[in-house]
């Protein structure tokens, strides 16, 4: 029984929608680095994939008492396994994780457990704070320091990468700000702090709407930064998708709200690391 829900956890862990989303940001640091191969790309890619699941499972872990009083996340398959399995998946990944930045270099392994720790840190924000948003926009930020950092050995040199970062950074938190309005009954119950449950829905859509004005800003100076026409264009269309998400957000369905804005931020990370990578092969 707990094979067959394993199968399933697997599935959740490695939902398309997200990976695409994150991995899109780690492959454009990556393409930034002055080093590329095919053995990088596979070890970068590995790396990340172990530490965002060992991230979601650490997540499941010490959210569960809140998770399962939670309808929409009750049913989860990451909720039908013990505690004990997911330490011990959350302990497998993370070896996994490790042991592919080891495989990178030198500074990839440096900070493979600022990573682990900071995996773990993350779910207990929702705890105390709604600006938790950001802190979860931060860890996606890293994202296109640890596909640089795991390419090159070394912290980027290029201000533009850091530019994207900040972008990132107000991408995901204004993400995640929307998101937490499918919860918001859920998290005012359990007191977990989001800009949903804290202020109200309306006021988590101007936030998210602030974040994503300002996440624009950070794209067009990564975009002018670059000094390159078809980088440039690719921001412009991520902008745009970026902020029209707010016109299309259905308050009246929460299944909606979540394809919706799933729909648009992956498409804008997708927008994004296509241009960088046309500009780069071209």
């Amino acid at each position: 029984m707990e094979r067959d829900t394993l199968i399933n956890v697997a599935s959740e862990l490695l939902a398309p929608q997200f990976i695409l989303f994150n991995l899109s940001f780690v492959y454009i640091g990556m393409l930034f680095s002055p080093v590329q191969s095919s053995r990088l790309l596979i070890l970068i890619t590995l790396a990340f994939i172990s530490a965002r699941s060992a991230g979601v499972i650490m997540n499941r872990y010490i959210g569960r008492p809140f998770d399962l009083k939670n309808p929409k996340k009750a049913g989860m398959p990451s909720m039908r396994i013990s505690r004990t399995t997911l330490i011990l998946l959350f302990a497998a990944l993370s070896a996994v994780f490790v042991f592919s930045a080891f495989l990178l270099n030198t500074m990839a392994l440096a900070l493979s457990p600022v990573v682990l720790v900071m995996l773990v840190i993350d779910p207990f924000s929702k705890r105390y704070s709604s600006k938790r948003h950001y802190a979860l926009g931060l860890i996606q930020g890293f994202d296109v320091m640890g596909g640089y950092i795991g390419a090159a050995g070394a912290f980027p040199t290029n201000i533009a990468l850091y530019l994207l970062m900040f972008a990132i950074i107000f991408i995901g938190g204004g993400f995640d700000a929307i998101y937490s309005i499918t919860h918001v009954r859920s998290d005012m119950r359990n007191g977990l702090k989001t800009f949903a449950s804290t202020k109200g829905v309306k006021k988590a859509l101007a936030y998210s709407l602030y974040s994503h004005v300002t996440a624009v800003l950070f794209i067009m100076a990564f975009a002018l930064v670059s000094r390159n026409l078809i980088i440039l264009a690719g921001s412009v269309a991520a902008s745009a998708v970026l902020l029209a998400q707010h016109s299309d957000i259905n308050l009246d369905s929460d299944r909606e709200i979540f394809a919706r804005v799933v729909k648009y931020n992956t498409a804008v990370a997708i927008i994004l690391a296509s241009s960088v990578a046309t500009a780069f092969f071209a």
